[in-house]
C-alpha cells in the first residue's frame, strides 16, 4: 500500500472512529471495529470502486458495529452524543444549564429512536455527510434519504415535545 492511500486511510477511518463512539461503541470495540475495517479495506482494495471508498468504509464500520451489538444480544439502544457548542453559543450559566438540559433530552429521545432514525441523523448533522453521500452509503436515493431523514427529524422532534410535557 502506497503511502498516499495509507495517509487516506488514516484519514477517512479517524471519520469512521468517530461515528462510532457516537453510535455507542466503546473505545476499545471502535478500535477493534477500525482494524476489522482497515483490515479488509486492503484485501478487497482493488475489487472497491474508487467514487465508494468513503461509503464503502462506514457501510464496513456500522455493520460490524451492528454485528458486534447483536453478538452480545443487548438490546439497550444506543446514546448519541451531541455538542452542544456546535449547536448553541455558551455565554451565561444559566444559558450553559439549559443547553445540559437540552442535550440530555436529545440522548433520551435519541435513544428511543429506532437504530435506522438514530444512524441517518447521525450522519447527517454528526458526520456531515451529503445526502448523495448517505445515499451510496445506504444502498438508496439521495431522496429516499431526503424522505427518510425528514421522518427521523420529525420523529425526535416528537419525541422531544412529549418528554418536555410529560417530566
Amino acid at each position: 500500500m502506497d503511502d498516499e492511500l495509507g495517509l487516506y486511510l488514516e484519514r477517512k477511518l479517524k471519520g469512521v472512529y468517530y461515528v462510532l463512539l457516537k453510535m455507542g461503541a466503546k473505545k476499545e470495540d471502535a478500535e477493534d471495529i477500525l482494524q476489522e475495517t482497515a483490515y479488509r479495506f486492503v484485501q478487497l482494495l482493488d475489487g472497491i470502486d474508487e467514487t465508494y471508498m468513503d461509503a464503502w468504509l462506514y457501510r464496513v464500520a456500522i455493520n460490524l458495529f451492528y454485528d458486534g451489538w447483536k453478538k452480545k444480544k443487548t438490546m439497550v439502544r444506543y446514546l448519541t452524543l451531541f455538542e452542544t457548542e456546535d449547536l448553541l453559543d455558551l455565554y451565561t450559566p444559566e444559558q450553559s444549564l439549559i443547553d445540559a438540559e437540552f442535550e440530555k433530552q436529545i440522548k433520551i429521545a435519541m435513544s428511543k429512536l429506532r437504530p435506522k432514525d438514530s444512524e441517518i441523523l447521525l450522519l447527517r448533522y454528526s458526520a456531515e455527510f451529503s445526502l448523495k453521500d448517505m445515499g451510496r452509503l445506504l444502498g438508496t436515493t439521495d431522496k429516499s434519504i431526503k424522505t427518510q431523514l425528514a421522518r427521523a427529524k420529525k420523529r425526535l422532534r416528537k419525541m422531544i415535545e412529549e418528554d418536555i410535557y410529560f417530566e
